[in-house]
């Protein structure tokens, strides 16, 4: 395989190797603690799936700031159903207070879109809001308030600064709720109190800066606005997701979404999708398309299916003839996405799955070197009965991650961090992940942060890395190569049964380097390597510190003593620095 073209820069997140968590805490356990823990584990980045308001991803973004990580954003408007989505975001006013003689409202108007709904609304307030002091907003057809349509009421203690009146939950389903709102027609919604204390400041601008309306007190009119975040749901989008297709979220939707994310430190860019079928790609480049023009310095994020012959029903719409992988795949490539990215989770019950392991491994490093895009892939790290998936141990998340970078992977996802919950029965089967429903840390906790504490540590040298090639030693798994007898890297004497991967690459200066990973994730390996002559030097690269260190590398013959742990894997620079 020849050298990777460098059609896309390298995803860093703030120059550190992409290590991201899948299954955030809800927004409930968003804190600057939860954010902290994810943090410690030496996690940098969280692809969000339980975050897909503007109030839960903005306070989300206030504690990833924080705590040095960052968010590939989604929304209701693109994981759920065809959403518009009206705003004031301007704070910069002084505020105004909330208590039982002082209501404050807002007008606010619609889109020119029909069929429209009134799903969730939120503020922005900084301040305490107390344990049972409850407020509810009511919103009307004007401040006349001759029509009722809808209220809603929020009951302290509420941590976020961005209060939330949820009217639907998302996805929506067959006994939603429908509160109607017009096209184009003007609508009034009004926060009261019967509490004596003072509630806020809710923020405001600081002049009169939304066309569509404008901020009351009391009834009379302000020379402000509110801030203000309105999801309005529509009848469109497909049934697991808002795209189809035929449709997309509308080019307002996502000038909207875009103005209001790209300018804060902590959004990594945007989690468009997650597994989609091959027919909804046409609209997902038009989506994708239109952020990038809005906010060309981030990246788009979709992940896909792994390569698994007995999931073809995944890769189209059901009725639909089967589509095959390659198709799936070379069809997604075509639309220029930004990177690669997938999820398979090989340790079952009945066993390791290592065809799908490899031969996805196989097929993704191609492609990657191909189209000169990076690719990433996600890390088993919970128990699902439904699939027969186990909770790994530590030598078989060690052995994926590490196993998964000799394929010259540029950055992976946990799935799943927080062990998900709900009514549904079918998450029941979902268990044992890195944080525990009670919130506690499971013992895989521990396996991921030295694991990833090593992998940022070397993360400078692999994001550096193109692959030459990946072979094997001992019984050659399916969709893999065996070792040359004629590579200048050799098992010595009577080892060449020891299962390991032996990856080849080199850096931007033509430097060579190896990487070895011990396939054996019971027992650990005492191995002597017979090299070429050619080589003067060998170093390692430290996964304490990242520095080249000595090895036992003795040049005259040409040998070198290595010591695996299960699962493990450990990185050589070649020659001089």
């Amino acid at each position: 395989m020849g050298k990777r073209k460098n059609n896309n820069p390298t995803p860093t997140v703030s120059g550190e190797f992409p290590i991201g968590i899948f299954v955030e805490p809800s927004p409930s356990a968003t804190s600057d603690a939860t954010y902290a823990e994810i943090r410690a584990m030496n996690a940098n980045f969280i692809v969000a799936q339980q975050l897909t308001t503007p109030a839960t991803t903005d306070w989300a973004l206030e504690k990833a700031e924080a705590n040095q990580l960052k968010i590939l954003v989604t929304d209701t408007g693109m994981r759920w159903i065809q959403s518009e989505w009206i705003s004031q975001n301007d704070d910069d006013g002084e505020g105004v207070y909330l208590r039982k003689d002082h209501s404050i409202g807002q007008t606010f108007t619609t889109p020119g879109v029909d069929d429209l709904s009134l799903a969730i609304l939120s503020f922005k307030k900084n301040g305490a809001w107390p344990e049972g002091i409850a407020a509810t907003l009511s919103v009307y057809d004007s401040p006349s308030k001759e029509k009722h349509i809808i209220s809603s009421t929020l009951i302290g203690p509420i941590e976020s600064h961005y209060p939330e009146f949820r009217l639907n939950d998302m996805p929506v389903k067959p006994d939603t709720p429908h509160y109607p709102v017009a096209a184009n027609t003007t609508y009034y919604m009004e926060l009261t109190t019967d509490s004596q204390a003072e509630l806020g400041p809710f923020s405001t601008s600081a002049a009169d800066r939304y066309a569509g309306g404008q901020a009351y007190v009391n009834g009379s009119p302000a020379s402000y606005d509110l801030y203000f975040q309105i999801t309005l749901k529509t009848p469109h989008g497909g049934s697991i997701s808002a795209f189809s297709p035929t449709g997309r979220p509308s080019d307002a939707y996502i000038e909207t979404l875009v103005d209001h994310y790209k300018d804060h430190a902590a959004v990594l860019g945007y989690n468009l999708i997650d597994e989609p079928f091959g027919e909804l790609y046409p609209m997902l480049k038009e989506t994708s398309d239109r952020i990038k023009a809005l906010d060309p310095g981030r990246m788009i994020y979709t992940n896909h299916y792994a390569l698994n012959e007995e999931g073809t029903h995944y890769y189209s719409l059901e009725g639909t003839p089967p589509m095959g992988y390659e198709d799936y795949y070379k069809n997604w490539i075509a639309t220029n996405p930004d990177m690669i990215s997938y999820d398979y989770y090989p340790f079952k019950k009945e066993g390791f799955d290592e065809k799908v392991h490899y031969q996805t491994l196989a097929f993704f490093r191609e492609q990657s070197l191909l189209n000169g895009l990076d690719f990433w892939a996600y890390i088993q790290s919970v128990a699902y009965d439904y699939f027969h998936i186990l909770e790994p141990n530590e030598p078989q998340m060690r052995f994926q991650i590490y196993s998964t970078l000799a394929y010259g992977a540029k950055g992976y996802v946990y799935w799943t961090y927080c062990t998900p919950t709900g009514a549904d029965p079918e998450l029941a089967q979902i268990h044992d992940a890195i944080i525990l429903t009670d919130g506690s840390k499971n013992e895989t906790y521990e396996y991921a942060k030295t694991i990833n504490g090593e992998i940022l540590n070397i993360g400078s040298v692999l994001l550096s890395l193109t692959s030459l090639a990946v072979y094997h030693t001992g019984v050659v798994p399916p969709f893999t190569e065996p070792l040359p007898e004629d590579f200048f890297w050799q098992l010595a004497g009577g080892e060449s049964a020891v299962p390991l991967i032996i990856s080849y690459f080199e850096n931007e200066t033509g430097r060579k380097f190896i990487m070895v990973v011990n396939r054996d994730l019971e027992q650990a390996q005492s191995l002597t390597f017979s090299l070429s002559a050619e080589l003067q030097a060998v170093q390692e690269v430290c996964k304490s510190t990242g520095n080249e260190i000595a090895t036992t590398f003795h040049a005259a013959e040409g040998t070198l003593s290595v010591s695996l742990a299960p699962g493990d894997g450990r990185l050589y620079a070649l020659g001089e620095s």
